[in-house]
């Protein structure tokens, strides 16, 4: 990409799309193009196709439509099914209608069916059943990175697709609807801030989880979208494997948390493991930079500084 490049950053105040963006400015691109849900409706085919028109972007950075932790993708499946094909077919074939050199097209783990090989390579997507917590967001997903391949195929597009890990850090949703790692610091913090002597989270503790920080991951698209010569599947995966109740553990360090915290077992684990084999980003020369404990700081602190209002009205 030249540094002059009009690039279409989605969900641009996104946790993602902020990263993204934070990413691209760091390495010198100089002519974004920031698009969120208040500035366009990504459900409206006209609207996309009339923005795609007017700003011609050369590159488009993709991910947008709702996602989140078990608890909301059991709530709203219907929601996140229709959202999803909705925004992610008008994104990726507006696209195709205007010219776009190269799209990155970003999913999330549950893409990949819920037994799989450890660590899950590329090549078992579309191998089995999927998660039943979040099929409906997942076989969006999955249509998302066919339909990317499909028009490779046909068309010659270069349209990639890309499966990421876990991720955490600033800008994270620390709503009842995020993803594992939020949702535990927002319960823990309000836990210290009431002085409950203990806490309850969801599942055993034992379904282990691979954590990469935010921006880590946005830097590992970016890399992708300069570096990848065949528009193919890839993983976008390094950090550190935890289990959630190490996961826990880590946090409670880190905040200082004097309770208890106990596994409610009734509850769903989701899949027992994800971790997510990362050898074609590393062959292409890419690093994480962000350790384990330096990543759970920063979130906190951005936490504390920009989101724990909510925890204290719990």
């Amino acid at each position: 990409m030249e540094l002059s490049a009009r690039i279409m950053v989605v969900d641009a105040e996104d946790m993602i799309g902020a990263a993204i963006c934070r990413a691209l400015e760091r390495k010198g691109y100089q002519n974004l193009l920031r698009v969120s849900a208040g500035t366009l409706d990504l459900t409206d085919r006209e609207a996309v196709f009339s923005w795609y028109a007017e700003n011609r972007p050369e590159y488009v950075f993709c991910f947008a439509g709702p996602h989140g932790g078990i608890k909301v993708n059991m709530a709203h499946p219907a929601e996140f099914i229709y959202q999803n094909l909705t925004i992610q077919t008008n994104l990726i074939h507006g696209a195709y209608q205007y010219g776009v050199k190269r799209l990155l097209f970003m999913a999330g783990n549950c893409a990949y069916p819920r037994e799989c090989p450890q660590p899950i390579r590329e090549e078992y997507f579309q191998t089995g059943v999927m998660e039943q917590t979040s099929v409906a967001y997942s076989m969006a997903r999955c249509a998302g990175i066919e339909m990317c391949l499909a028009y490779n195929r046909q068309y010659h597009t270069e349209f990639i697709p890309a499966i990421f890990t876990n991720y955490f850090g600033i800008q994270d949703d620390y709503s009842e609807n995020g993803h594992v790692l939020a949702s535990v610091m927002r319960q823990m913090h309000s836990a210290m801030l009431r002085q409950a002597p203990e806490l309850v989270l969801w599942g055993t503790g034992e379904p282990r989880r691979q954590f990469l920080y935010m921006d880590d991951l946005a830097d590992g698209a970016v890399h992708i979208m300069e570096y990848m010569e065949t528009p193919e599947l890839i993983n976008i995966a390094g950090g550190y494997e935890k289990s959630i109740r190490e996961m826990a553990e880590a946090l409670q360090t880190l905040m200082g948390y004097q309770g208890t915290v106990r596994f409610d077992a009734s509850k769903p684990n989701g899949a027992m493991r994800k971790l997510l084999d990362n050898s074609k980003l590393r062959a292409l020369g890419w690093r994480e930079q962000v350790s384990w404990e330096d990543g759970l700081r920063d979130a906190y602190q951005w936490y504390v500084s920009h989101a724990a209002t909510e925890a204290e009205k719990v």
